[in-house]
């Protein structure tokens, strides 16, 4: 019997063992890792599916409770604004279809337009209309055309604090845009009821003398009216100062102290001479009455009640007549 020999490729070795298990190694190897690969892919994906349907969750219910509470405050502006919300919602689903990884900045653009667009709208619907009363300045010296109320403020919807008549001066320091002019005491006039020439006013018709009855009992005497600005005689252009009350309101005369009556002289005019003063410093109707002493000649000065009566020019010059 011949004895047949393997050949020797076919031969088992031990080199040809180790190099067999390093291969069966090496494969089961690539297949644990393609495994875990795989693994980690489909965990990853179904992390990122989970984080954009929460991120969606949110974008929605946000959206639905900012619509609701703008729609609380304003129903134009919620209107404006459900729109404005739809087209974004249409534009961020169709900006996710093209590319999910942009899904999570395209609801925050989307939020953030929404707001911006409540900002702007709000102040609108809020806005108001101010009308504002001008004024400029207007140095000028006006008469009266008749009876006209004298305002604390330019309007008839102002207090009136007392009546002008016909023929009295009214000095002028600004006009407003509504017409009205505004007096050197801070008070107003209607323009519409002034002139800048002079009013002469008639003077009284006086009547004959007739014999006067002796009265069995005597009248207490009455005051004499004031005559028309007119029936004045010029003394010239005095200085006029103002004084206040230092030890009581008795004056030399022996009369009381009356601001708008009371002015003191030097002894040229004597007590009870009724001057008449050109546009009154104290806003008044100009007429006075010589009731104490204590200045120099060519002075005037008038009594008032406290310091914050007197005009803030303070001392000034001003034509003084004699009424007649």
């Amino acid at each position: 019997m011949r004895k047949i020999e393997m050949p020797e490729g076919l031969k088992i070795t031990k080199d040809k063992i180790v190099a067999c298990a390093s291969v069966m190694s090496v494969v089961v190897m690539c297949s644990f890792s393609s495994i875990g690969i795989s693994a980690l892919l489909e965990a990853d994906a179904a992390a990122a599916r989970n984080r954009r349907e929460s991120e969606m969750a949110a974008l929605t219910s946000d959206t639905s409770e900012e619509s609701t509470s703008e729609f609380s405050s304003d129903s134009t502006e919620s209107s404006t604004d459900s729109s404005e919300s739809a087209t974004s919602t249409s534009e961020s689903t169709s900006e996710s279809s093209t590319s999910e990884a942009s899904s999570s900045e395209s609801s925050s653009e989307t939020t953030t337009s929404t707001t911006s667009g409540t900002t702007v709208l709000a102040p609108s619907t809020q806005a108001t209309t101010q009308t504002t009363i001008g004024e400029s300045t207007h140095n000028a010296i006006v008469y009266a055309t008749g009876t006209v109320n004298l305002r604390t403020g330019p309007g008839t919807s102002y207090e009136s604090i007392r009546q002008l008549k016909r023929g009295d001066q009214i000095d002028v320091v600004a006009v407003t845009t509504n017409g009205w002019y505004r007096t050197i005491r801070g008070n107003y006039v209607s323009a519409e009821y002034t002139q800048s020439e002079p009013i002469n006013t008639p003077s009284p018709t006086p009547k004959p003398a007739t014999p006067t009855p002796k009265p069995a009992t005597p009248k207490p005497a009455t005051p004499t009216p004031r005559p028309a600005p007119g029936d004045k005689t010029l003394l010239g252009t005095y200085r006029v100062t103002f004084y206040i009350p230092v030890n009581g309101t008795r004056t030399a005369s022996g009369a009381t102290a009356t601001m708008g009556t009371t002015v003191a002289t030097n002894s040229d005019l004597p007590f009870g001479t009724v001057i008449y003063i050109e546009n009154d410093p104290l806003g008044g109707d100009g007429y006075y009455t010589v009731q104490d002493r204590g200045v120099g000649s060519g002075v005037v000065d008038i009594f008032v009640d406290s310091m914050s009566d007197v005009p803030p020019y303070g001392v000034t010059t001003r034509k003084v007549y004699i009424v007649n």
